[in-house]
């Protein structure tokens, strides 16, 4: 029996009929003389189900994505390896995808049917090859850019007349992606890695295809002009864009709003000064009201674009709320990028501060959003920045991240480097406002399966912990550093080496003294094992080596001490600066106590070396607690010279 079959529409009207009878048989049936009405097919998609079942499970903070393997060995926790995962996850379906384009006829099976048009290989067009009309109206319908425009060069060296109606949409496609193959919908994981370009130079290619359609058109249309201007004006041939403006205004020709919205984004490209560059839109949005075109949600956002461009001109706080209120009275409602252009205006990092976040967020409190404009995905991240530098409050913070994950509003994050912005901006502000106890239950809950903190935070997160005196989170921080590879950061194993002499043994806690220990131990290992080859590599300086001396001493780790010292003293080149006083006092004070004699000497000659002024006094420390032997008096009367450490009716060493 096939898979697909279906039982005929007889047996199901005979089934439901029994099934009617049974339910009146015990008493479920419906009375006598009432109709049953059947509602209306409601239309679904055919994730709906998928996407209602979804909805019904949280997000699990505990584990992994599930594009990744569910393995504490295989999962990745570094941003790095999290990008190389999903990519190369991802590059083994393009390799797969590649193979049967490459070879089609070695793959006749077709399990789908009736035929799937986006499970077959895409055609590839040669020269020579016999094309056609219906040829290129598939490929431009398919959005098929670099086979669109292979298929329109063999019709026009094989002299196939393309009529006006397809060479619109073919000049369409070619105006909006500018003639370049865009990424497959169907690599997500690329798409998310992918940064949205913000450049502000010139892409537009000149003397281009697009340009050589409009040329040919036979009568130029209006939605000709339209789309060779969006394209130009999107691409930044402003100067281009503007002469067809001229043009059409010249000519008479009609204009659609998407069109004027596209002018009025490049109006600081055609004027230097703000008031001009502001004069320029309100003629725009003048000639929109002359000629009856009707604004729209998108010349809302282009005319507070505009504004932003301008954000630190005076007038441009004002003339915001203005532009706000009249599209308002148009019946027009602001999406997020509205409020995302609001808060580039009036939240400007050297302006004075403005609470219009507030405001946003009490007119979106409990909100679910579709898209409406490209836009859309920068406003979580630009308000969670303003909660951070502008207003500097974890109430409103937390207020945004609510919104966030309310429904599917998460899918708003944007890209991956949105999302690592917007939770770094989180993370630094609830680790600057909030008790380290509680910050770390945030920290629990966020890493490493939703973000993986970077240098900059993992130190504020060191300093945070240190000033707190909460040195039990030293382990965990240590761990996550090695795992998110930040262990080779000179100013992280700082940091870490500086909060660990903070600690000090004590009965009560024998565990975390072992812990800790083990932490400066592990420091000391790693650095000193570490590839020579490698480009960020830990060098070691004075401080650091003089941190892991106390450490290690005050935890009772006094051979792991003299390893150190051993370092500094026969490889002083490979360490920048010198022990501090401190830590070679504290590394005597051991020696002495184990009658450690070879080692308090070198301890001596090493502050010698060092030029500390304490180094007499640790030679008489030397000398009236330990027996030296001639060749130990020997080698501190060469260094230092007798009067230094010695009682003045004490005989000279024989040499």
């Amino acid at each position: 029996m096939s898979a697909l079959w279906r039982p005929p529409l007889p047996f199901l009207r005979l089934i439901a009929a029994g099934i009617s009878r049974a339910s009146q048989h015990r008493g479920l049936g419906t009375p006598a003389g009432d109709t049953i009405v059947i509602p209306k097919r409601i239309q679904r998609s055919p994730t709906d189900i998928l996407q209602a079942l979804a909805g019904t499970v949280g997000q699990d903070t505990t584990g992994p994505h599930y594009k990744y393997s569910d393995d504490p060995f295989l999962s990745p926790y570094s941003n790095l390896t999290k990008r190389s995962y999903a990519l190369s996850k991802e590059s083994g379906r393009k390799a797969a995808r590649w193979i049967r384009e490459k070879y089609p006829r070695l793959f006749s099976h077709r399990p789908d049917d009736p035929l799937i048009e986006s499970f077959q290989p895409k055609q590839q067009y040669q020269e020579g090859e016999q094309v056609g009309v219906d040829t290129l109206v598939g490929v431009v319908a398919r959005g098929e850019v670099a086979n669109a425009v292979t298929v329109y060069h063999l019709c026009k060296n094989q002299g196939v007349a393309l009529p006006d109606e397809l060479l619109q949409d073919l000049l369409e496609l070619l105006c909006f992606y500018n003639e370049e193959e865009q990424v497959d919908v169907e690599w997500v994981e690329e798409r998310w890695y992918r940064q949205a370009s913000t450049t502000t130079r010139k892409t537009w290619k000149d003397n281009s295809l697009a340009e050589e359609v409009f040329a040919s058109l036979t009568t130029r249309e209006p939605a000709a002009y339209c789309a060779l201007i969006r394209g130009m004006a999107q691409y930044l041939q402003v100067d281009r864009a503007w002469q067809l403006y001229q043009e059409c205004r010249e000519k008479g020709i009609p204009l659609d709003t998407g069109t004027h919205n596209a002018l009025i984004r490049v109006a600081s490209f055609l004027r230097d000064a703000s008031d001009l560059r502001w004069q320029l839109v309100q003629e725009l949005l003048c000639t929109m009201a002359e000629r009856d075109v009707q604004p729209d949600l998108g010349t809302l956002n282009a005319t507070l674009e505009a504004l932003a461009q301008v954000s630190g001109w005076r007038q441009a706080r004002d003339l915001s709320l203005k532009v706000l209120m009249e599209f308002h009275q148009l019946g027009i409602k602001p999406s997020l990028a509205t409020y995302y252009y609001l808060l580039l205006i009036h939240c400007r990092d050297r302006g004075p501060r403005s609470d219009i976040l507030v405001g946003i967020l009490d007119q979106l409190e409990g909100q679910s959003f579709t898209l409406q404009d490209p836009k859309d995905t920068s406003f979580f991240v630009t308000a969670m920045e303003v909660a951070r530098n502008h207003l500097k409050s974890l109430k409103v913070a937390e207020r945004v991240d609510s919104l966030l994950h309310l429904g599917d509003n998460h899918l708003f994050i944007g890209d991956s480097y949105k999302e690592s912005v917007y939770y770094r901006h989180y993370f630094a502000l609830s680790c600057s406002s909030l008790p380290i106890d509680e910050f770390m239950q945030v920290y629990d809950k966020l890493v490493p399966h939703i973000y993986t903190p970077e240098p900059g935070i993992m130190q504020e997160v060191l300093e945070a912990v240190q000033t707190s005196g909460a040195l039990h989170y030293l382990p965990q921080l240590w761990s996550d550093m090695v795992t998110f590879d930040h262990s080779s950061r000179d100013k992280l194993v700082g940091l870490m080496l500086a909060a660990l002499t903070h600690h000090h043994p004590s009965p009560d806690n024998p565990q975390l003294t072992e812990r800790l220990v083990t932490i400066a131990k592990d420091i000391w290992t790693r650095v000193q094992e570490q590839d020579p080859n490698r480009r960020n590599r830990v060098t070691w300086t004075g401080q650091m080596l003089g941190w892991v001396v106390e450490v290690v001493v005050r935890c009772g780790e006094y051979q792991t001490a003299t390893e150190v010292l051993q370092e500094a003293t026969t490889t002083p080149q490979a360490v920048l600066g010198v022990l501090p006083a401190p830590s070679l006092t504290a590394l005597l004070s051991a020696a002495l106590h184990r009658k450690d004699t070879d080692t308090a000497v070198a301890v001596v000659l090493y502050a010698q070396d060092a030029g500390h002024q304490e180094t007499g006094q640790m030679a008489q420390q030397v000398h009236s607690s330990l027996p030296l032997s001639n060749q130990h008096l020997a080698k501190l009367a060469s260094a230092l010279g007798r009067d230094v450490y010695l009682p003045h009716d004490t005989p000279a060493p024989a040499t």
